[in-house]
């Protein structure tokens, strides 16, 4: 007499973090939708728009550091992020080194006359540029060049990103003023050098300890690495957003009258080239080849074996 055959489903089973992946697309969500609200909306609805997202994007990188760390790393990497970004930060405001003198006018409180925010800031975009270039940059065999090369990609991503927004915290949001400024919109080549050395020294100090503390590539890397690009799109789209609201608004830079329009112009355009590309290249990168294949999941592979 035969058995009888039951024909079911294998039961896959779900990733280590899986959990945390499902939280951070829908932080993605909340982030993007408050984005878009905060950009058509005005008043008390506008504010508490971007307070959500502001929010949003802080949960999120906490989630997704524990999503490719664990605990000791992502420990590792919020204390690297907010030594380097307040200390480098102070520094400047003290001395005018590295960013050259200026001065914080966001409110909230502070540290050695550094906003909180700023250093907040400073830790979000670290992260989401840290990750972007890991995916750009993938497996190389050499770790030593690995080492060397991930941070000064990381760098030039994040100091991107601060060519394309701060004319617009200076000079649109009144966020901080400089001592000295300078060029066509009035932020200091000073200012580019010291995100480019925070950035350099904040990575490089990251990428000599941060290997020890990496989790084993689990089936939602590739979704879980997506994410970023999904942001760094959505931050570049909140500057071209702005263009919605600038309306006939004049500012003043080094004593000529400025439209806002202009000022949000100028840093839409530069968002497709600087922002718009690493996007692009990111997402290539992640697609290019199978799941299995991944430039994450290969560095983890190669990484055991080792």
């Amino acid at each position: 007499m035969s058995t009888p055959v039951t024909s079911t489903s294998p039961t896959i089973p779900r990733a280590p973090g899986a959990p945390l992946v499902v939280a951070g697309w829908c932080l993605v969500a909340i982030y993007i939708a408050a984005t878009v609200t905060t950009a058509l909306s005005t008043g008390s609805v506008s504010a508490a728009a971007e307070a959500i997202s502001g929010a949003a994007l802080a949960v999120f990188v906490v989630l997704h550091t524990l999503t490719f760390y664990k605990p000791a790393g992502a420990a590792a990497y919020f204390a690297t992020a907010v030594t380097m970004g307040l200390g480098l930060e102070a520094c400047s405001i003290a001395t005018g080194f590295p960013f050259g003198f200026y001065v914080h006018y966001a409110e909230g409180p502070r540290a050695f006359d550094v906003p909180v925010v700023v250093v907040a800031a400073w830790v979000i975009l670290a992260w989401l540029a840290w990750i972007l270039a890991r995916v750009i940059v993938g497996e190389i065999h050499n770790r030593r060049l690995s080492v060397v090369v991930t941070p000064v990609v990381a760098t030039l991503i994040v100091g991107g990103y601060d060519l394309v927004i701060d004319p617009i915290g200076a000079y649109v949001r009144h966020m901080f003023a400089y001592r000295s400024p300078s060029g066509v919109l009035g932020v200091p080549l000073s200012n580019y050098i010291g995100w480019l050395i925070t950035g350099w020294v904040l990575f490089q100090t990251f990428a000599l300890i941060e290997r020890r503390w990496r989790r084993e590539a689990a089936t939602s890397t590739r979704s879980a690495l997506l994410m970023p690009s999904i942001i760094w799109f959505a931050l570049g789209l909140q500057v071209n957003l702005g263009l919605l609201r600038a309306g006939d608004a004049t500012t003043t830079i080094r004593g000529m009258p400025v439209a806002l329009a202009d000022i949000y112009e100028t840093s839409a355009e530069m968002t497709w080239f600087m922002m718009g590309l690493v996007v692009v290249i990111s997402v290539i990168r992640l697609y290019q080849g199978t799941p299995t294949t991944s430039p994450e999941i290969a560095d983890s592979s190669a990484h055991r074996a080792g």
